[in-house]
């Protein structure tokens, strides 16, 4: 299913692409179901405990609890999890293509880095968000990002039946500043979307968007406790869904209060999977920006990393879209900045 690689352009690249059959994709399908009802589910969770008793489905009423407790209550990664992970990995097989890539050793959170031992912790930025994070989701599947805590919106993460199916597959974070801070002090490794709701509110089935212009405070935490910032880039993301465009500031407005603003339809049969086009997601992890640490950064300076940042990411973008789209459909294609 994997292997390291060398390649003359980037140095060291270690790739994913599984083996495809027919059976495979039905696995994958189920998958990827479960993870965006889960999702929906989870987000309803109240209201679907009000159902219960109100209709007197005092079984479902006491299976909601008990999967609140265990999404809740302290264990450790055990045999079963282990197991159960794997069985999430499968959703990889429902893509017709699907890869991740790391440009350099110096981008992996493992042991194959250079200098294991002494390295800075690494955060990952990933874009796009697109409707349901799907890039983000395959490198927290992945065995290569085991010791990585990937962070998402708190309310997401509070919500009992996600919460259970993160901490069961992967190694998941709340997103908000504080939790952020005190991963931050352990320096462990982190992944973010810092796009978030508003990235996913612009995705665009004709559009590479990312929404970075206004989000500075990932680089300044960056700075503050010594990390150094991977850009990541998930090409394919924006065509898994159809999203309705247009009202930019009301929606974004809308965001601003925590609420998602988007209206996604994906695959004709089955409107909550994304759509199985042919160019697949190919997600692309860059080489790590290296940051000073800087106690107490200056707008300034927080400004001039931030662009840093932004000029790895459209480089990123450009050096690995031929490879998504192919050389000629890739020289039409830009990636916006928001």
């Amino acid at each position: 299913m994997s292997r390291p690689n060398s390649d003359g352009a980037y140095g060291f690249v270690y790739t994913t692409e599984p083996k495809r059959s027919n059976f495979n994709t039905i696995l994958g399908g189920f998958v990827l179901f479960l993870f965006v009802a889960i999702w929906f589910a989870s987000i309803g969770s109240p209201v679907l405990f009000y159902l219960t008793i109100q209709h007197k489905q005092y079984m479902l009423s006491a299976l909601i609890i008990l999967l609140t407790l265990a999404a809740y209550l302290p264990w450790e990664k055990n045999e079963f999890t282990l197991r159960f992970a794997k069985i999430a990995r499968l959703n990889l097989f429902f893509y017709k293509k699907c890869k991740y890539v790391f440009e350099k050793k110096a981008s992996l959170a493992t042991s194959d880095h250079p200098n294991a031992s002494t390295r800075k912790p690494l955060f990952y930025a990933i874009h796009p968000h697109g409707a349901f994070c799907l890039g983000w989701s395959i490198l927290f599947n992945s065995p290569r990002m085991l010791s990585v805590k990937f962070c998402f919106s708190p309310i997401l993460y509070i919500s009992p039946f996600f919460r259970l199916w993160c901490r069961l597959t992967g190694n998941p974070g709340r997103a908000d500043k504080k939790s952020m801070v005190s991963y931050m002090k352990k320096k462990i490794d982190i992944a973010l979307p810092p796009g978030g709701f508003e990235e996913a509110t612009l995705t665009s089935t004709y559009h590479d968007r990312a929404y970075i212009k206004k989000r500075l405070g990932f680089i300044k935490l960056a700075l503050q406790y010594g990390y150094d910032v991977v850009p990541v880039y998930s090409f394919g993301e924006n065509l898994t869904y159809w999203n309705i465009q247009g009202l930019w500031k009301f929606r974004l407005k809308l965001n601003n209060l925590g609420l998602p603003a988007i209206f996604v339809v994906g695959n004709p049969l089955c409107p909550i999977l994304p759509k199985r086009h042919d160019l697949g997601l190919y997600v692309a992890c860059g080489e790590p920006l290296v940051l000073p640490i800087i106690e107490n950064p200056s707008r300034e300076e927080v400004k001039l990393y931030h662009d840093k940042y932004i000029a790895a990411l459209l480089r990123l973008f450009e050096e690995h879209k031929g490879n998504f789209f192919g050389e000629e459909e890739a020289k039409t294609k830009k990636l916006e900045l928001w």
